[in-house]
């Protein structure tokens, strides 16, 4: 094999490895921006049922105090649209960290900082 073909050779060899290398780094940047997007769904979904439960609590506060009820049930009608959207975004909360799971994330990495 000459000098020539032995470059060639090796150039080619470069250029495969190079190659495989982009198409590995890609598909760790496509996984990372999953697993991103999830997690930040997840933090989103999470500050909107927060929002909710202190709505929740001004209502029932509303309904006890300010209306002098006696006692405040689920079923409710002052509370029970509250109770129904916050228990929807825990159905959406639990399906978004399962999909963030299953796309390699950690639990640790969706605890509240």
């Amino acid at each position: 094999m000459t000098f020539s073909e032995r470059m060639k050779q090796l150039v080619d060899q470069g250029i495969s490895a190079s190659k495989e290398l982009a198409r590995q780094a890609g598909d760790k940047a496509q996984e990372w921006g999953e697993k991103g997007v999830l997690k930040l769904e997840v933090v989103q979904l999470r500050n909107q049922a927060e929002k909710l439960t202190a709505r929740l609590g001004a209502e029932v506060y509303e309904v006890l105090v300010e209306k002098g009820q006696k006692s405040v049930g689920k079923d409710s009608p002052a509370v029970r649209e509250t109770i129904d959207n916050i228990e929807a975004l825990r159905a959406q909360i639990d399906a978004k960290e399962q999909a963030f799971k299953k796309a390699g994330g950690k639990e640790e990495d969706l605890a509240s900082d």
